[in-house]
């Protein structure tokens, strides 16, 4: 009896406790701005944004800014209300909306006074971007001044805060992420990227005015006087940076060789026997003044392989190479400026789109070699039947636009992609090569890139070591599956992955290139930048131009 009357008692007891915690909840939550709440620790004032994983979806996501507006003193206020739906915060880069958030707490609340004035429609109240750098004044109302950012600072997070009340800001386009209602991050490459923010007046939908920030990344080492190969310098190798380690065995970071000059580096090389593939070990050597990273001439950085070098030729021995040669390209933007590279160093000159994603046609060497491409891009990285038959399918409507064709090594193909080739892809290719009777064309495969996503948005975003361990065990795999099968093969993860901060813009931190004007009198006439994809565009034309 005594029993069941205290188990009755703790029963009333329990859903006592539970109808108080629930009344303690819904007083935070009817309070809302004028409470200080606290998560993990970690006291959260009431103009904050606050970062949190959602559990739901396992995916970053930032506090809302409630969209409600209040009346204080006669003025308009937007008021501003974390949310709390879930309390994980892990992520490496929630840094960022962190800094934001502080800059919040140290601004006057004025900062968030919106207004009604109609002429005050087009302007920004405030940027708020972490981490802080200069920003320079708007040279008009829509464009500011460019914005500078070292080398070692390649993303940032930004708020923006309309003037007005009727307005929200939105990236990139009419209908890209409301970037005024959340902080973003958005990572820039090396060189010049123009940020385009839309403001749009929420009750019409209506465009105001397209605002463009620049930001300028400098590259690494640019800050370095002219290089003096007279001078004494040391030389140093980099086979992985410490922040993107993909190869316990292998160091980290800049590590002194044991030559003595870079001139007696220079002569080395010359008596090197030249290389039998495009996947030999390598690393990236460069000389400097002093051990540290500021002191190196990056500019004169060269992927060199252990034991070998890969053979450079004189233009006229390349067009007399490529004489009657066909060179069919099947892949995505990570092979399209290596084939660029290839026919601007055999031609001299090159007359191409800048961004090809369709079939490309070209003409080079006085009409004596010609270049095929097709724009292949394999979303899902599993290999699955359709995927692997959609390939041969762009891959065979490319050879029938070559025709005709012969089958031999004058018809050169080459394939591969950022990383969606697989080992399965390679073997179905070579039998439906042989059903058509082109087994004898010659074959290179070109091997999966490091790279990242980087599409701007909420959602702290970049490469992490993990994935580099993946990418390289999947790309020695499918290297050395080519290799059995008997293609050529060019390497182009470890030259990228070892310096994958020097990307540039894109949605896809995996172009290690950007195309110039080459001919201010002809804009069809275009040239490939960037040391890393002339590295290893350089290995394939190498490769290409032996008999």
């Amino acid at each position: 009896m005594e029993n069941s009357q205290c188990s009755s008692l703790c029963r009333k007891q329990y859903c006592a406790f539970l109808f108080m915690l629930l009344l303690a909840t819904c007083a935070v939550i009817l309070i809302g701005d004028s409470t200080v709440l606290e998560v993990q620790g970690k006291v959260h004032q009431p103009w904050t944004l606050a970062l949190f994983r959602n559990t739901s979806n396992d995916h970053l996501t930032t506090a809302e800014i409630m969209g409600k507006n209040e009346t204080r003193n006669g003025e308009i206020h937007t008021k501003y209300r974390p949310d709390f739906r879930s309390k994980n915060v892990n992520d490496d880069r929630k840094s960022v909306f962190i800094d934001i958030e502080n800059s919040i707490r140290k601004e006057n609340v004025s900062v968030w006074k919106c207004s009604t004035d109609v002429s005050s429609l087009p302007d920004i109240k405030r940027v708020l971007v972490s981490p802080s750098i200069q920003q320079n004044r708007m040279v008009s109302r829509n464009i500011y001044d460019t914005w500078h950012i070292p080398f070692e600072q390649f993303f940032l997070g930004f708020l923006v805060v309309p003037e007005h009340c009727d307005v929200e800001v939105r990236l990139d386009k009419m209908n890209g992420p409301v970037v005024s209602r959340k902080p973003f991050k958005y990572n820039f490459g090396i060189g010049k990227t123009a940020i385009r923010l839309f403001l749009v007046q929420k009750s019409s939908t209506r465009l105001i005015v397209v605002l463009n920030i620049h930001v300028l990344r400098e590259a690494r080492g640019e800050r370095l006087p002219a290089f003096d190969s007279q001078q004494p310098h040391a030389v140093y190798e980099l086979k992985q940076e410490c922040s993107m380690i993909f190869n316990k065995e292998l160091p980290c970071g800049l590590q002194i060789t044991g030559y003595k000059t870079w001139q007696s580096l220079m002569q080395d090389l010359t008596a090197r026997p030249t290389c039998d593939t495009g996947y030999e070990e390598g690393s990236w050597v460069l000389p400097c003044t002093r051990d540290a990273n500021a002191s190196c001439y990056w500019r004169e950085a060269m992927w060199i392989p252990k034991n070998c070098r890969h053979e450079k030729f004189s233009v006229d021995k390349l067009q007399r190479n490529f004489y009657g040669k066909k060179l069919v390209f099947l892949g995505d933007s990570t092979l399209r400026p290596m084939m660029y590279y290839v026919m601007e160093q055999i031609n001299g000159t090159l007359s191409a789109p800048k961004k090809l994603q369709a079939f490309g046609d070209f003409a080079i060497n006085s009409n004596k070699t010609r270049v095929y491409f097709n724009y292949y891009r394999e979303r899902q990285s599993k290999s699955t039947t359709r995927q692997i038959g959609k390939s041969w399918s762009d891959l065979w409507q490319l050879l029938k636009r070559a025709q005709p064709i012969e089958n031999n090594r004058n018809t050169v193909l080459v394939f591969g992609g950022a990383e969606w080739m697989r080992s399965a892809h390679l073997e179905y290719l070579q039998t439906k090569l042989k059903e058509v009777e082109m087994q004898n064309i010659r074959l290179v495969f070109k091997s999966p890139s490091m790279g990242f996503w980087t599409w701007h948005s909420s959602q702290p975003r970049s490469a992490k070591p993990l994935e580099a361990v993946n990418l390289r065990k999947y790309t020695v795999d499918v290297l050395e599956t080519a290799r059995e099968l008997g293609l050529d093969v060019i390497d182009t993860f470890h030259p990228t992955v070892s310096r994958y901060k020097e990307f540039r813009w894109g949605a896809c931190a995996c172009h290690y290139h950007s195309m110039s004007n080459a001919n201010p009198e002809d804009s069809k006439e275009i040239h490939v930048d960037g040391p890393i994809n002339e590295a290893v565009s350089s290995i394939l034309l190498s490769r290409l131009s032996t008999i």
